[in-house]
């Protein structure tokens, strides 16, 4: 499940951002009339959906992704409205909570001086050399689980001096939309490489656009195989979503 007590967001400044998925979508939506995206794009919070994960079964596990249309720790979300969304994972110690954010800096100051709920994974997006800083940042917290999305993947970040230490996951994917960039085979094997020198899980989640073979189609035709393998590892706790 997906849970957006904030949406909307804007470019983090790296490259990632330049064909970012939920920006399409919130003007999609806007357009549709969504009343929760009547600002489009724009940070917004939505106090009304902090109690959405209340309503799940205590005595059931789930997994949840925060948020998949903002970024918890934009500079426009208070301290205030981060501490609520932090109570509210409290309160559910069945559901793992993966929290991803551009906003490294922010992430690392505020859990200086808060504690990081033991049921939150915390990542970063990292896809392009630019981003190698948030990695360190991540490093910084002392979260249950810490993890990258190395997605969409820009550039050969095992050999641009991408530092496994300390990191328990990564998530690797191609990019989709109309105006996806290629990623290379190489690529990948060798995050794979570094990832298992390291013992770190290794998640490949798909090629997007682009296959290996450089050809482009549907994401569901290029499917989520690398090198005729199938990776999904995850951390432990094993949870699927």
């Amino acid at each position: 499940m997906s849970w957006n007590p904030v949406t909307g967001c804007n470019h983090a400044g790296t490259d990632e951002c330049d064909g970012c998925y939920a920006l399409s979508m919130a003007l999609r939506l806007k357009g549709m009339g969504n009343p929760r995206y009547a600002n489009g794009f724009e940070v917004t919070l939505h106090p009304e959906a902090l109690n959405e994960p209340l309503a799940m079964d205590p005595n059931k596990e789930f997994m949840c992704f925060l948020p998949s249309m903002g970024d918890l720790f934009h500079h426009l979300v208070p301290d205030d409205f981060i501490d609520q969304v932090m109570d509210v994972i409290c309160r559910t110690p069945q559901g793992i909570y993966q929290i991803l954010t551009k906003r490294s800096a922010r992430m690392a100051n505020y859990f200086s001086t808060h504690p990081c709920p033991p049921n939150v994974w915390l990542g970063v997006t990292c896809g392009c050399k630019k981003s190698l800083f948030r990695v360190e940042d991540l490093r910084h917290v002392a979260a249950p689980v810490r993890w990258l999305s190395i997605e969409p993947c820009l550039d050969d970040l095992a050999n641009e001096g991408l530092d496994l230490s300390g990191i328990d996951w990564i998530v690797v994917g191609g990019e989709s939309g109309p105006k996806a960039r290629p990623m290379q085979e190489k690529w990948a094997l060798n995050l794979k490489h570094l990832a298992d020198a390291n013992g770190t899980c290794f998640f490949f989640k798909q090629w997007g656009a682009w296959g290996a073979d450089g050809v482009r189609r549907s994401k569901s035709a290029n499917g989520h195989l690398l090198g005729s393998v199938e990776y999904h590892d995850y951390p432990t706790p094993q949870v699927n979503y």
